[in-house]
């Protein structure tokens, strides 16, 4: 009589779970990975030049999401791009000089 084992039966059976226990643990691994060192957020300050009012547009995002916050903090400075305000960082000389003489822009 032959045994099951040795035809491999029951050893197949073993095999295939140890590679799918594996399989999942490394997707686990990864996946975990993935979220920690894709901890992303960017922030972008918005003026009005002739007013000084501000707005701040901001994303944050995990895991694959770096590309996900800078298009929500994109997308937002672009509203307020159509109502006339312009990124801190692209202040003209002149709109930077008048706004810290009114007092809305510190030196």
């Amino acid at each position: 009589m032959i045994s099951l084992q040795s035809t491999g039966m029951l050893v197949a059976p073993n095999i295939a779970m140890k590679n799918r226990n594996t399989q999942i643990a490394g997707s686990l691994v990864l996946m975990g990975l993935s979220f920690l060192a894709g901890c992303a957020s960017q922030t972008v300050t918005m003026i009005q030049p002739r007013t000084g009012t501000t707005a701040e547009c901001s994303g944050s995002s995990y895991g694959f999401g770096p590309l996900f916050s800078e298009k929500v903090a994109d997308s937002c400075a672009r509203v307020y791009e159509d109502r006339g305000f312009v990124p801190l960082e692209r202040l003209t000389p002149e709109d930077r000089a008048s706004l810290e003489q009114r007092g809305l822009l510190p030196k």
